[in-house]
This record gives structure tokens, sequence and C-alpha cells, in this order.
């Protein structure tokens, strides 16, 4: 994630401010702040998270977004979506109001084992592979595409909720991140690793992603059940490990046949 002063270019304070909305309710104490995430061609991003002063929300189909900020003239707000490189940047109020905020975010390559994946159908192989060698060996959970569909999940972590060694903890309102029964008693932070297409994913809750952008989901609750291409990178062990594979924009449904 770049901080502030190295990505001040790409967040623009447009130099107009929205009423609230039409039957809405103007928050005692809180400031609107009204904004759009978008992509380096201009088009909206949906489902991109953005975090300011402990609200998360995501951005809806025309990546637009709309919260109440706290009534202070400086803040820091967060915003990053899956394929796309992160962004914080400091925002400061015009007149005690917010200005129209437009947060462009820049894809990011997606790689696997240090070698970049230029080919779709390479990357697919890659992952089939590999996940259907893991699901046969039985050391985790697994869900597929197929799972995904069946269920048709708001949220990954609905999906999530019932498997084994499973817990659900909220992060913010409606949203939620995974933590794993069998390291309840920690007495440290107990976040399982995230990997994503084959990448450390540090800082990442399950419900940062959205099901319709997940081909398949790897559970492993103890650290004798992580693969060794997912072991810790450190001395510090995590709290279970998650791994999830994407699918490939324009790509339907089943791309590689079978229910992954």
């Amino acid at each position: 994630m770049r901080n502030a002063s190295s990505i001040a270019l790409r967040v623009a304070l447009l130099g107009a401010t929205l009423g609230p909305v039409a039957g809405g309710q103007v928050q005692a104490g809180r400031r609107e702040m009204v904004g759009f995430v978008r992509d380096s061609a201009g088009g909206g991003l949906e489902g991109a998270t953005v975090q300011i002063a402990g609200s998360v929300l995501r951005t809806d189909p025309r990546g637009s977004f709309r919260l109440w900020a706290p009534d202070v003239d400086t803040l820091t707000i967060v915003v990053h979506r899956l394929g796309f490189e992160a962004l914080e940047a400091l925002l400061t109020a015009n007149g005690k109001q917010w200005d129209t905020v437009v947060v462009e975010l820049n894809r990011v390559a997606q790689t696997l084992a240090g070698v970049t994946v230029s080919s779709s159908a390479t990357r697919g192989a890659l992952a089939l592979r590999d996940f259907d060698e893991r699901k046969a060996r039985g050391n985790g959970i697994f869900v597929t595409r197929a799972d995904i569909l069946a269920r048709n999940p708001l949220r990954l972590s609905d999906l999530l909720r019932d498997k084994r060694g499973v817990r659900l903890v909220r992060v913010a309102n409606n949203y939620y991140g995974v933590r794993f029964a069998a390291h309840s008693g920690s007495f440290r932070p107990c976040a399982p690793s995230m990997w994503i297409d084959g990448q450390l994913a540090p800082g990442m809750e399950i419900d940062d992603l959205l099901p319709n952008d997940i081909q398949a989901i790897e559970l492993y609750e103890t650290f004798a059940s992580v693969p060794a291409e997912f072991a810790p990178r450190s001395s510090t062990v995590p709290c279970g490990t998650i791994v999830i594979w994407t699918r490939i924009p324009g790509v339907p449904d089943k791309p590689f046949g079978g229910d992954f």
C-alpha cells in the first residue's frame, strides 16, 4: 500500500459538495462524504472497500460511495479492491465540508511463485493442477466455484460460517473476518494469514473480497496442515491460513471443467 505522499495525484477532491440524500437524515456531529472509485481508464469499480475513521463500506455498481465521516478537518482514507493496488491518502476538508472524492486505483499484475502470469490459460492450468493435488491430500477444507454458485452468498463469510473450525468475528458493520477455533485461546491477535493467487495479502479479511470474484478457497486451521508453498515466511506462526484463488476476468463460470 502506498502512503499519502506518493499517491497524492491519484486522489482528486472535486470542488463541489453534494447535499444530503433525498429523504436522508443528517447525522449530528458528523459530515457527509461522497466519492467515486475508478480504474485508470475512468471506469467505476464496484465492490471496492473504502475505510474512513472506523467506517467500512463497499462501492456500488457505479463505483460510488456515501458515508458520514467524523466532524474533523483531516482524516485518512484507505481504498482497496482485489486486483488493484491499495491506496491510502490524507484528506483535508474545505470550509468544514468534504468535496466529492475521486479515487483512482491502478491494476496490479498477478504473480505465482515469483513468475508473472500473463496468460489466462496458463494461470488456469496452474491453479487447477495445484488445487486438485492439495484437495486430493485432504489436509484442509476446500470450497469450489460450484459450491459458491450453489450457495450464492452475499458475503464470503456467509459461505464459510458453517465450515469446521471456523469462527466469524465482526470487524465492522455487516463485515466479518475468519478466525479458527484451534487458536481461540491465543493471547496474541489471531487473524490467519491470507494468500491471494499465490501471494501473501497482509491485513485483508475475508469480506474484503466478493463471492463473484472467487474461484476457490482453501482453509488450513493448523500449522501442521499448511502446504509448504503457503508456510510462514517469518518466525511468527499464523493462526491458520486461508488461500484464495480468483476468477479470471472475462472467463465464464467453470472455465477449467469439473467443479473447481
